[in-house]
């Protein structure tokens, strides 16, 4: 019955047209490297308050999982990665472009794609409100462990960088805790500045660390230009025989059910997924010396990998609140803006709204497809737009979104000072979505925190004698041994 009450939702003509726009604006924002779909996320998210809930989410979605396949293109077409997660992707496609089978690489990226969105969406659909309802045994103690579980997904996002990964988290902490005390009405660190009373608003600052921060790279980059990549010709008469489907169609599967698995997993991110799945397939194939020469397993494996991952990272991020990356944590960002709430009551709440954007996932991941195909072969000029009318364009709509939300130049100040503040924390090698996590976590934490000293009579010692807060003090251990252990062996 959730299910028709979904599909009822999806297949409204406004829906459908702004899941199509959101797919295209996250291909074209991934295909240009320096760009993210998380910045498209971050600059979207205002036109949002003009839309409904279910349109404004489908869009973002949209964004989302485009994105996840943009940086493909470019890591295909030229030889550069337009995201971390589309590294492994390099090794075979670009070898196909300059044997001039960008065509072919193109289809088999979107291809294998779709097939691990789609099965990450039905996961998602699965297993979430299974989930959900388990968490409904929470209680405050079991939501604060959960928030430091939540800030221990900092090392695993922070690469090599954990210590400065955990500074850049208590910065953010910090930010949410000026203003008015909502406990005890208690006025904290506004410096007498009335625009502070109410606290920093998230909007901003996700605006200023994934948008704005862009702006101030891309006039650093300006003061050192680099030679212009060499493009590759395309040939869209050049298509996929059934042959060369049916052979990466095990590798398909594989890294689709690899992308779920690490998708769901706080902080574990798109980039392990890719390349685990790209060293199955190697060790797998029976001619792996041909991987890196330019085969398409090569690239049909990493792609279903770490688009696999766009469903099944919303798991943990819509039952319990835990962002494990940059896409989660704006995402959860629109999520809150639009009264939604993650946590073990959303599904009661507002089952309908849920249901609707979940299966709206499953018709993400088919749009986008139909859209690769049709962009295909306009994907060679997307390469080749000045880097300065890019980085302009950002600046005016990134400004226009922070001053849209509440129509407050204060809220443009904001944006700029993060921007400025994170750019020069990026100058000293300090992550940025740590910092990000910290302020969507902040709040969570204090305030449970308060109220489980409460409850608990101010021994907090007794968190020991509740089975999900040990469960959550053990996976939080577990996430920093496993993390600092993963950036050993990288080093």
């Amino acid at each position: 019955m959730n299910v028709v009450v979904g599909l009822a939702g999806i297949f409204q003509p406004l829906n459908l047209l702004l899941i199509a726009f959101g797919v295209s604006v996250g291909v074209i924002f991934g295909a240009v490297p320096g760009f993210t779909g998380v910045m498209a996320i971050a600059l979207l998210l205002p036109f949002t308050f003009s839309l409904d809930t279910v349109g404004g989410l489908l869009m973002l979605l949209g964004v989302y999982c485009g994105g996840a396949f943009g940086g493909s293109v470019s890591a295909i077409l030229i030889g550069t990665p337009g995201s971390s997660e589309a590294a492994a992707t390099v090794l075979d496609g670009y070898p196909l472009a300059k044997q001039g089978k960008a065509y072919k690489a193109l289809s088999m990226a979107a291809f294998a794609s779709t097939v691990g969105g789609v099965v990450s969406a039905f996961s998602l659909l699965l297993f979430a409100p299974m989930i959900a309802k388990a968490s409904l045994l929470f209680g405050p103690p079991e939501y604060f462990m959960l928030g430091i579980f939540g800030i221990t997904v900092i090392a695993g996002v922070s690469g090599s960088n954990i210590g400065k990964g955990i500074q850049a988290g208590c910065v953010g902490i910090f930010l949410t805790t000026i203003g008015l005390d909502q406990e005890t009405g208690v006025l904290r660190y506004a410096a007498g500045n009335i625009d502070l009373y109410s606290g920093i608003r998230m909007l901003p600052i996700i605006l200023g660390a994934f948008a704005l921060n862009r702006v101030f790279r891309g006039v650093q980059d300006s003061a050192h230009p680099t030679k212009p990549v060499e493009i590759q010709k395309m040939r869209p008469e050049d298509k996929l025989t059934r042959q060369e489907y049916r052979s990466c169609y095990k590798d398909i599967g594989k890294s689709s059910v690899i992308g779920v698995i690490i998708g769901a997993i706080p902080a574990a991110g798109a980039s392990i997924a890719a390349w685990l799945s790209y060293n199955e397939a190697k060790r797998s194939s029976r001619h792996p010396e041909l991987f890196g020469t330019g085969v398409l397993q090569g690239v049909a494996a990493p792609e279903a990998g770490n688009n696999a991952i766009t469903g099944a990272s919303l798991i943990p991020l819509l039952t319990l609140g835990i962002p494990g990356s940059g896409g989660a944590a704006t995402l959860l960002g629109a999520l809150l803006m639009h009264g939604l709430a993650p946590g073990p009551s959303l599904f009661e709440e507002h089952g309908d709204t849920m249901y609707v954007i979940m299966v709206g996932l499953i018709f993400v991941n088919l749009f986008m497809y139909v859209i690769v195909k049709f962009m295909s072969r306009y994907f060679i000029h997307i390469t080749k737009i000045p880097d300065i009318l890019l980085v302009s364009a950002l600046l005016v709509i990134a400004l226009f979104g922070a001053y849209i939300s509440e129509g407050s130049i204060f809220d443009v100040l904001v944006a700029l000072c993060a921007a400025a503040g994170i750019y020069v924390l990026t100058l000293f090698e300090f992550p940025v979505i740590p910092l990000i996590l910290g302020f969507i976590l902040g709040p969570t934490i204090e305030a449970n925190l308060r109220r489980s000293m409460v409850m608990l009579d101010g021994n907090m010692f007794l968190v020991l004698t509740r089975p999900l807060c040990i469960m959550f003090i053990v996976l939080s251990v577990l996430m920093v041994v496993v993390s600092k252990k993963t950036v050993t062996q990288q080093e």
